[in-house]
């Protein structure tokens, strides 16, 4: 029993190597012969050895025009096998010649071709402005644009705070300055608070952070300005404030400050 499957395994596999030497045979007999025709009577026709050697032969011998047919037996038999699209594209290379028009169109198809790039100009046109109207953006038509906008300042940020300094407000203009501003840096301040404060709807000296902010010597400004501001309570701390000794000055034990202080009240 085992002789017998060793004998039955050694004829099978001298039958596998019987195939590969007579394809490999074949392939030999058809390259090498003089008469390629001969070759191919040995293949069974409607097998896909039978229709790729003969696409090759019609197509070495310049018979183009027998391929067409053939391949669509082929194509309809096996589909689009991978020797079917050898012989298309050796086709296709073939023709360029007689039709160059669709041997470009199978190649585009066929690498997936794209050519919708544009041609790069070295100078190229614009048709935009390449500067800003200056006349549209100057600081003029811009403070315009947002007084006409706006009763307040809304139209402006922060950073034009200091633009406005010297511009020209209205009442509820100045008020909305005031209340926007972080630093008593400018000479005119304390008459525009006092101005403030006399205008309708006041919230007294301190309703504005930079009542609390002002310099002593804007204080004195304020205060000469506007008498009665000796009777706001609001305006007496904050002074007070400003002429009391520093952190650092231990003016209730020292009496040369202490007197100091005292003749600043």
């Amino acid at each position: 029993m085992y002789f017998k499957s060793v004998l039955l395994l050694a004829v099978l596999m001298l039958y596998s190597h019987a195939v590969r030497a007579e394809d490999i045979g074949f392939v030999e007999k058809f390259s090498l012969s003089d008469e390629r025709s001969i070759p191919l009577k040995q293949l069974i026709p409607g097998t896909e050895d039978y229709y790729y050697f003969h696409c090759l032969q019609y197509q070495n011998t310049g018979q183009f025009e027998k391929i067409p047919e053939i391949l669509s037996q082929w194509i309809k038999r096996y589909n689009y096998t991978s020797r079917v699209e050898e012989i298309r594209n050796r086709q296709a290379l073939f023709e360029y010649k007689r039709n160059p028009k669709q041997t470009m169109l199978f190649l585009k198809q066929r690498l997936n071709l794209q050519f919708n790039y544009q041609k790069q100009q070295l100078t190229p046109e614009t048709k935009y402005p390449q500067t800003l109207d200056q006349s549209l953006i100057n600081q003029k038509t811009l403070s315009e644009k947002a007084f006409g906008e706006y009763e307040n300042l809304n139209g402006f940020e922060d950073s034009a705070l200091e633009f406005l300094k010297n511009t020209q407000l209205n009442e509820d203009q100045r008020r909305d300055f005031l209340q926007r501003l972080k630093r008593p840096d400018f000479s005119e301040l304390p008459s525009m608070v006092v101005a403030d404060l006399r205008y309708r709807n006041s919230g007294g000296f301190g309703s504005i952070p930079i009542h609390r902010k002002l310099l002593l010597e804007q204080l004195e400004t304020c205060l000469k300005l506007y008498p009665d501001l000796i009777l706001d309570t609001n305006f007496v701390e904050t002074y007070l404030t400003k002429i009391q000794p520093s952190a650092d000055v231990d003016w209730k034990s020292d009496t040369k400050e202490k007197s100091l202080f005292l003749n600043r009240l």
